[in-house]
């Protein structure tokens, strides 16, 4: 009975082990969140990108930031981060994440204008026309458009009206239905004085984007800027439809309801 009680006493104490065993793997392996597959990645990745290209930046800035823990050598997330960043009027952070990625990939143009535009928002005017060059000798066209672009609106922000005028030029003989290019030809024309060269690129931006409010109501002031008010008038309108509750609707508001109204202001200057 000793013997049979030893043993009992053995197998028993053998399933208290194993079942210890078991439970221990268990608990182990349940502190660990399981590895993603590549699949789930990629996936997670795409919805990261659709965030971002929607608009909802700070929903883009988490996705990213959470795909990074399972790809952080991937230099397109860390560009998109950067924009996420910079939707959200984050420059500084955003530049520190475009650095990353013009890093892992230097020879990469469109990293090199992203991170362009973020030194643009911090007046590093230098470091960002030298970006735009980089970008400007890239073999994309794509991206040869966006860098003449760009470095027309940083002549801008400097006041260089004239050089401003010179690179939108560049960027409309790369590609002549460039609405960007026509809106901002149409800024540089305006701020010289060009009034009429500058109403004919803001009809050509609003050709091409017909449901763009800024364009409407830029070509629309600057239509009773020419004292065509009836015609201007008929643009200020389009622009309260397009944007009712927004800033430039509003502004477009209240230069309809100004006095004289605007409307007249073409047949008055007729009369005298």
């Amino acid at each position: 009975m000793r013997s049979g009680a030893w043993r009992r006493a053995a197998a028993a104490a053998g399933l208290v082990a194993s079942a210890c065993v078991v439970a221990c793997s268990s608990s182990s392996s349940s502190s660990k969140p399981a590895a993603k597959t590549s699949a789930e990645v990629l996936l997670n990745e795409r919805m990261a990108a659709v965030l971002l290209s929607e608009g909802q930046a700070a929903d883009a800035e988490r996705a990213y930031r959470e795909v990074l823990k399972d790809d952080p050598n991937n230099p397109d997330l860390y560009d998109g981060l950067g924009s996420s960043l910079l939707m959200q009027g984050r420059a500084k952070d955003a530049v520190e994440s475009f650095e990353k990625a013009v890093k892992m990939s230097p020879k990469k143009a469109s990293f090199r204008i992203n991170r362009g535009l973020a030194y643009m928002e911090l007046s590093r005017y230098a470091e960002a026309e030298e970006d735009f060059r980089v970008a400007d000798a890239s073999s994309l066209p794509d991206d040869r458009l966006a860098a003449a672009i760009n470095r027309g609106r940083l002549r801008q922000m400097q006041g260089d009206f004239t050089g401003a005028e010179e690179q939108f030029a560049t960027a409309l003989s790369r590609d002549p239905n460039s609405y960007a290019a026509h809106l901002g030809r149409g800024v540089a024309r305006e701020a010289r004085g060009e009034l009429s060269s500058a109403a004919e690129d803001y009809l050509e931006a609003v050709r091409i984007q017909p449901r763009s409010a800024d364009a409407n109501l830029r070509l629309g002031l600057t239509l009773l800027e020419l004292n065509r008010g009836s015609l201007g008038c008929r643009y200020l309108e389009r622009a309260i439809e397009i944007d009712p509750g927004g800033d430039v609707g509003s502004k477009a508001r209240m230069v309809m309801s100004s006095t004289p109204p605007p409307c007249e202001r073409s047949a008055s200057n007729k009369a005298s």
